[in-house]
């Protein structure tokens, strides 16, 4: 026993080149029980959360899961991409009880929720009314340890479907009988999701909102665009141009909803990501990888972010329990 090192006084213990700030490691000697790269000194770094859709046509409890996935990760914050409610209806009563009813799914949420809306949330006037009583904007931003956060409304106005199309979609959703494939079948039948969002709209007044922003936070470390329709699809739609004009050359992220399917996409070296329902109805057939049920963590860090997709059947909390 008299041969072991003797360990320094915690006074003498020096910071280990590598390490975190303020990490003090016991150890005496040069060799060190820790591995890897140098970690980069960093006190803005921080994580946010990210939930999507729970709708159209809502798995029952797959929501309520992700809200407790979330709780158990524990990021500052989060942000949920739209499409909460059904909706689709001008009964304000309907409205109401539907937005009761997320109030109840979302009352356990241990952390401030931002919000985006979606087609679902915002469809007509009853709606977009109920919306502005409850969240005070459509589209905003705000800053966090030098980053920006520029949340768009991506149903500004609201593009219908063809009226045609429309009812051949709700014919299909009617003779699908509840039947959770049929459904799906009927969503994926009714438009090209790959493609541009024909329905979303972002209006002269947002877009140049939008464009005021990036130009007044042209110092922010880095960008988030978050927005219910995924604009950059396809042939990308016209706002998406001119968004992409106001970011010039900085360093962004862009996020949204919609879908109900995971796909990430680089434009010109920037991440464009589609996040995957949390609830919401599959559109795409079995097997499809983009098809899973997730909340996502966002790391910022000195190099960038770092983003981490959490499926929910792979989350269990401190007692070993699937969320």
């Amino acid at each position: 026993m008299s041969d072991l090192p003797r360990l320094p006084a915690r006074a003498e213990l020096p910071e280990r080149p590598g390490l975190p700030e303020g990490l003090v490691l016991d150890v005496p000697g040069a060799r060190t029980p820790w591995s890897g790269s140098p970690a980069r000194p960093d006190p803005d770094r921080f994580t946010f959360g990210l939930i999507s859709d729970r709708t159209g046509d809502a798995r029952p409890g797959v929501f309520e899961r992700g809200v407790a996935a979330l709780n158990a990760l524990a990021p500052v914050f989060a942000v949920q991409v739209g499409d909460l409610i059904e909706g689709y209806t001008e009964d304000d009563a309907v409205l109401a009880a539907e937005w009761a009813e997320i109030d109840a799914m979302l009352a356990p949420l241990r952390m401030p929720l931002f919000h985006v809306a979606g087609n679902h949330d915002v469809a007509n006037e009853p709606s977009r009314r109920q919306w502005l009583d409850r969240f005070g904007a459509f589209h905003y931003h705000f800053r966090y340890r030098g980053t920006l956060f520029l949340v768009l409304n991506t149903q500004d106005p609201e593009v219908p479907m063809e009226p045609a199309d429309f009812a051949r979609m709700q014919e299909r959703l009617a003779a699908a009988g509840g039947d959770e494939e049929l459904i799906r079948q009927a969503y994926e039948a009714s438009v090209d999701w790959n493609g541009a969002p024909a329905a979303a709209g972002l209006s002269e007044d947002q877009l140049g909102y939008a464009e005021q922003v990036l130009a007044e936070h042209a110092d922010a470390r880095w960008t988030f665009v978050i927005m219910h329709m995924p604009l950059w699809q396809g042939e990308g739609h016209p706002a998406f141009h001119r968004l992409r004009k106001a970011l010039g050359d900085r360093p962004y992220t862009m996020f949204s909803g919609h879908v109900h399917n995971y796909r990430g996409t680089e434009i010109d070296g920037r991440a464009h990501i589609r996040l995957g329902p949390t609830g919401g109805t599959w559109v795409f057939g079995e097997g499809d990888p983009g098809n899973v049920d997730h909340v996502t963590l966002v790391t910022m860090t000195a190099d960038g972010p770092v983003v981490a997709n959490l499926a929910l059947d792979g989350i269990r909390d401190a007692d070993g329990r699937p969320v």
